[in-house]
């Protein structure tokens, strides 16, 4: 692939980026066959960068890490609520485990003959 097809295909992909709503992000095409995932987004420099070296596939990954982009904040609320439900969770479990554990000791004390308390 020539400097000019490469620069087309990163334009079509930065002009991909504004048509889905992701105005002010950069998509950079950067092929390479070491890296072990095909496209990174970098949400804080609002970037995408894209390791494929084939051009259509490159296309393809910048498509599904701009649906991973879009999709991020419904994701990121669902994973806040599960969150909070865990500690909710966490709390009751273990006040149910301390409920449970000092109304074993009484009993233990019997078995082993101190019935002081």
């Amino acid at each position: 692939m020539n400097l000019k097809d490469e620069i087309d295909l990163e334009s079509n992909m930065n002009r991909a980026l504004i048509h889905l709503g992701l105005e002010g992000w950069e998509a950079v095409w950067h092929p390479d066959p070491s890296q072990k995932v095909n496209g990174q987004v970098l949400s804080e420099q609002k970037t995408i960068i894209v390791f494929s070296e084939d051009p259509k596939k490159a296309m393809d990954v910048l498509l599904h890490e701009i649906i991973e982009v879009k999709i991020q904040p419904l994701i990121a609320e669902y994973q806040e609520m599960i969150n909070g439900l865990i500690k909710v969770i966490e709390r009751l479990t273990y006040r149910e485990k301390e409920r449970a554990i000092n109304d074993i000791v009484p009993y233990l004390r019997h078995v082993f003959g101190d019935t002081k308390k």
